[in-house]
């Protein structure tokens, strides 16, 4: 099997398992709904597990890998070299590898420690309209679940350990892991608990995230992973990474602040409901986004850490595949949700009390929030390309201007237009922050990296778009062909709509990447 074909199916491999992941994670929320409602149990519930997820995201998510994987394949050498060359360099890294784990260990378990004993003040500072006994409850499941950072963030350290050692797919499957581990909780468990459920619940929370942790360290120990309890302070490489680390944090803050200040303005609109919308069409949002975008990261970040200094060209050519290749993915699914979003909410969240305006309205939102998918893709793609030249500013200062575009045109929009589109004036607000922050990484990326982009880069970068518009023109028609009010429609009409909308222009698409012979490389 050819390396060009290997990586596809790789790619293809990791794609399924987020699309697995995503499924099952939309069944445990199902499951949550379906026990505790929305009643006093389910709000403290979930403003206690949102608290330390939202603190990883904030401090870890992004920064562990993201200085990680660059340092640790900084000590990769070439093929050529002799083994005994190559045998010290895989030592240095993966002492490396234990000192970095070991000090993530540390540093997330001082963090739950205080966050266990702060418990009721955080609970208070962030949610502080919770009654007495919802914030008391509140608090005894944070405290129960905020340790939940340590798992994941050594979690997070194994996947880069595994990725740099080109092991993909079982990375690629450990959501899917905890989340099938929830399900089970609710299938057997939770009722013979009676009253004391919901602390269950939090219990089984906390051994989905330590599952995850438990499921990677099998691999590395077939590996025979020289783990060590050894922590270096003064190690050189971990004081690179940790130089590295308050940039890519900061960098990482677009997506997360900007659904604080969704969350914020959606709450100002008159519209009722409108903080409940404005979730839901950002949820299938970054379900869409991420599935289509993070597998071909996820691979190409490795390969492109251990290129960088080593082979310029290597380097620019497989940063021009990853780009094209994830553009090529996002622009036809872009057109679809422009077309479909109707259907499509209507197929996930048109029933009980998701009223028939409640669709519409996230549709709105929802097609919004398409207008930022292509960026989101560059973004996430060119951040790491600039992670793996260890070039950590730009994604910083990209960031924090695109979090300020998000603030400033929200405020307009929700100020100015808010009548007319509602939510989509948030959800668009959020779109142009990305667009803001992708045109200046762009702009960067093609000046600091040569020949990142070359005239059959451009080339098939125009055919991409004119079939994607191609696309988008075939489920225009076809559906106004059907025309199918999706929110008057039974769920199968709904979804026949969408097969026959959809297929005939993927046909297209697929059919036009072969006959216009668009390169990805």
């Amino acid at each position: 099997m050819n390396k060009s074909r290997k990586a596809t199916l790789t790619v293809l491999s990791m794609i399924m398992a987020m699309v697995l992941s995503k499924g099952l994670g939309m069944v445990r929320s199902m499951c949550m709904a379906a026990v505790y409602g929305t009643g006093q149990e389910a709000i403290a519930f979930s403003t206690a597990s949102r608290i330390p997820l939202s603190f990883f995201d904030l401090l870890f998510s992004a920064s562990i890998l993201g200085c990680f994987i660059p340092v640790y394949n900084s000590f990769k050498k070439k093929d050529g070299d002799a083994a005994d060359i190559v045998h010290h360099a895989q030592q240095e890294a993966d002492t490396f590898a234990c000192i970095f784990l070991n000090f993530v260990l540390l540093l997330t378990g001082a963090v739950s420690v205080v966050g266990m004993l702060l418990a009721p003040q955080l609970i208070h500072l962030i949610t502080p309209g919770l009654s007495d006994d919802t914030a008391a409850l509140a608090a005894a499941l944070l405290r129960i679940m905020f340790p939940m950072i340590l798992f994941t963030a050594s979690a997070y350290t194994l996947v880069g350990i595994l990725q740099s050692k080109d092991s993909f797919f079982l990375p690629s499957m450990i959501s899917a892991i905890s989340n099938l581990g929830i399900i089970l909780y609710f299938l057997f468990i939770d009722r013979m608990l009676g009253e004391n459920s919901i602390y269950g619940l939090a219990i089984a929370y906390l051994i989905a995230w330590a599952l995850q942790f438990l499921t990677l360290m099998v691999p590395l120990i077939k590996m025979r992973f020289p783990y060590r309890a050894y922590l270096d302070l003064k190690n050189p490489a971990l004081r690179r990474a940790i130089k590295m680390t308050p940039p890519i944090m900061i960098g990482s803050w677009l997506a997360p602040i900007g659904m604080l200040t969704g969350t914020h303005f959606a709450a100002e609109l008159s519209v009722s409901g409108s903080v409940t919308i404005f979730e839901y069409a950002i949820n299938i949002n970054n379900i869409l986004t991420g599935i289509l975008t993070y597998g071909i990261c996820n691979f190409t970040f490795p390969k492109l850490s251990r290129m960088n200094g080593t082979d310029p060209k290597a380097f620019s050519s497989t940063a021009r595949s990853a780009l094209l290749s994830a553009v090529a993915v996002v622009l036809p699914v872009m057109a679809a949700v422009f077309v479909l979003a109707e259907e499509g909410t209507a197929i996930l969240y048109l029933r009980g009390a998701f009223t028939a305006e409640d669709t519409i309205l996230t549709t709105q939102a929802l097609r919004c929030f398409a207008i930022g998918m292509p960026a989101f893709c560059l973004t996430e793609m060119i951040s790491r390309i600039m992670y793996a030249r260890m070039s950590v500013r730009v994604p910083m200062i990209s960031s924090l201007c695109g979090v300020a575009i998000n603030l400033l045109s929200t405020a307009i929009l929700v100020h100015t237009v808010s009548d007319n589109i509602h939510v989509g004036a948030v959800a668009l607000g959020n779109s142009l922050g990305l667009i803001t922050c992708a045109l200046i990484l762009c702009i960067v990326m093609i000046r600091s990296i040569p020949d990142i982009i070359n005239r059959d880069f451009v080339f098939s970068l125009l055919k991409l778009i004119l079939l994607s518009a191609a696309a988008f023109v075939v489920m225009s028609v076809i559906a106004h062909v059907i025309e199918n009010s999706a929110v008057q429609s039974s769920l199968f009409i709904n979804l026949g709509t969408c097969i026959l909308v959809f297929v005939p222009a993927a046909l297209l698409y697929l059919c036009g990447l072969r006959i216009l012979s668009v390169r990805f490389h």
